[in-house]
C-alpha cells in the first residue's frame, strides 16, 4: 500500500482500493533471485545477474520503504 497509490475507487460493494499481488508472487519475482552475497572494500552489497524490470521493481520498493521510515 505504500509502493503503489489506490487504483480503484469506492464503491457500493467496497471492494480493496488497491490491487494487492500474493506474497507467492513477490517472493519468486524478488526475493528468490539468484545472488550472492560479497564484501568488496568491506561493505557487503548483493550481487545478482542483470535484469533491469526487477532492478526497477526493487529499487522502487526500497524507495517507497525509506520513505515511510
Amino acid at each position: 500500500m505504500i509502493a503503489h497509490p489506490a487504483c480503484r475507487a469506492t464503491q457500493e460493494k467496497r471492494p480493496a482500493l488497491w490491487k494487492f499481488e500474493k506474497l507467492d508472487t513477490i517472493r519468486k519475482r524478488i526475493i528468490q533471485r539468484a545472488g550472492r552475497l560479497i564484501r568488496p572494500q568491506g561493505k557487503l552489497t548483493l550481487s545478482m545477474s542483470v535484469n533491469k524490470t526487477i532492478e526497477k521493481e526493487f529499487l522502487h520498493l526500497m524507495d517507497a520503504i525509506d520513505k515511510a521510515a
